[in-house]
């Protein structure tokens, strides 16, 4: 797939669809959030977001005009340049197609070459295999394993923390 995807300052006109995105229960399985939300949770973080002093810089990704996920930088530490990274592809049709790996490189080339971070980090339930695989297919590295840390389906779960250092800084 050859189509470009871009990045783009969220609106408040995103939100509904955001929220729709966050509540599929494709996708909440994977989130560390792990409750429904609405549309009064999705305008309070909207406005934290978009304060100056905000620890995150979200954006939706476009594809042929049309928003299809939503990520950015999180728990941004401006001081030691390191940030985490989030992502949803929020669009299930469009899995499996290559945006992903895009969208997620988007990201981090953002972080690294805008922002002069050092250090983009992740954490990845185990079970989250298509996850694991686009990190690491982005040479991001396993650094930490935390047992038993998330309690999903009456189970325990591992959660994972990658990285992704930027050698040119």
């Amino acid at each position: 797939m050859n189509e470009k995807i871009e990045l783009s300052g969220i609106k408040k006109a995103d939100l509904s669809v955001i929220v729709k995105w966050r509540n599929n229960h494709d996708i909440l399985k994977f989130n560390t959030q792990y409750f429904l939300l609405n549309m009064e949770h999705q305008k309070k973080w909207f406005d934290e977001i978009n304060q100056k002093e905000s620890k995150s810089k979200m954006f939706v990704f476009k594809y042929k005009n049309k928003i299809v996920g939503v990520g950015g930088l999180i728990h941004i530490d401006n001081k030691n340049k390191n940030a985490d990274i989030a992502i949803i592809l929020g669009e299930s049709k469009l899995h499996g197609k290559g945006l992903g790996t895009k969208a997620l490189q988007l990201l981090v080339d953002y972080g690294f070459k805008k922002m002069g971070l050092h250090r983009i980090g992740a954490e990845i339930f185990e079970y989250n295999e298509i996850s694991l695989k686009l990190f690491e297919k982005l040479n991001f590295k396993k650094e930490v394993e935390m047992r038993d840390y998330l309690w999903r389906d009456g189970k325990w779960w591992k959660v994972l923390t990658y990285s992704i250092i930027n050698l040119k800084n």
